[in-house]
């Protein structure tokens, strides 16, 4: 089966992010705006994380693409790839979609620009897409089965059962053990474990700085040294999954 892993937008937790990837021998590829919110690497950060992972384009400010005009989304897109490109002197072949949103349009855009792929914030996925410009993914790290404001505090809303509600059907239209439901933890290991039976691709995803809000430094390392008591595993960029034959 095949690993991969991707990571959004920047923040300056990405550098211990990818100490982690490299202590287990995993793979990322990070995906990078030149601002942003959450944008927090300086340009010699991107380039040691370079060194042993890959970077991707995430636009120049990090907008929703579906809510400007063209124009822009063009600008946003190839300004990202130049960008990056003169950065780190090498070709950067992967997109992904600011805030996984994107249209036919913004879609046919970045094809135009001479990606091989992009990646949306699409779950439950364990196969490498036929579309290479809606590779989907197959977890998202991010509190479960609850929301939570912060490590310590849950969202006491209406959206706190909001990450059960989203992945519930889904848990149980593949059969996976019920205590799935009791912590991401168990979750991603059941989800790997069905993706490993299929020998499929299993493919996580998220952001640095929720592993900083939510406090789930723990739960990635547990989930990276229970993959690698496994055989049989092959890790991969995400380009490096759409150009494996």
């Amino acid at each position: 089966m095949i690993i991969t892993t991707s990571w959004d937008d920047g923040h300056k937790s990405d550098l211990r992010l990818t100490k982690l990837l490299n202590q287990y021998g995993l793979k990322g590829t990070f995906y990078i705006s030149k601002a942003g919110d959450f944008r927090s690497l300086t340009d010699d950060n991107i380039k040691e994380i370079f060194k042993t992972q890959e970077i991707g384009a995430h636009t120049l400010t990090h907008p929703d693409l579906t809510e400007i005009d063209l124009a822009k989304v063009e600008k946003e897109i190839i300004g990202s790839k130049e960008y990056l490109e003169s950065l780190l002197k090498k070709k950067i072949k992967m997109f992904c979609y600011p805030e996984g949103e994107y249209n036919q349009k913004v879609k046919e855009i970045t094809i135009k620009s001479g990606f091989l792929g992009a990646r949306t914030i699409k779950e439950f996925n364990f196969e490498k897409p036929n579309d290479f410009f809606e590779m989907e993914t197959t977890i998202h790290i991010y509190p479960f089965p609850f929301r939570k404001r912060n490590a310590n505090h849950y969202h006491l809303t209406r959206f706190l059962f909001q990450p059960l509600q989203r992945k519930f059907a889904k848990v149980l239209k593949i059969g996976l053990p019920f205590n799935s439901f009791f912590n991401w933890l168990n979750l991603a290991k059941n989800l790997f474990d069905y993706t490993k039976e299929e020998d499929g691709v299993f493919h996580l995803w998220g952001h640095s700085w929720e592993l900083d809000r939510y406090d789930m430094w723990n739960d990635l390392e547990g989930l990276f040294r229970y993959i690698r008591q496994r055989e049989n595993i092959i890790s991969l960029t995400n380009s490096e999954v759409l150009e494996k034959k």
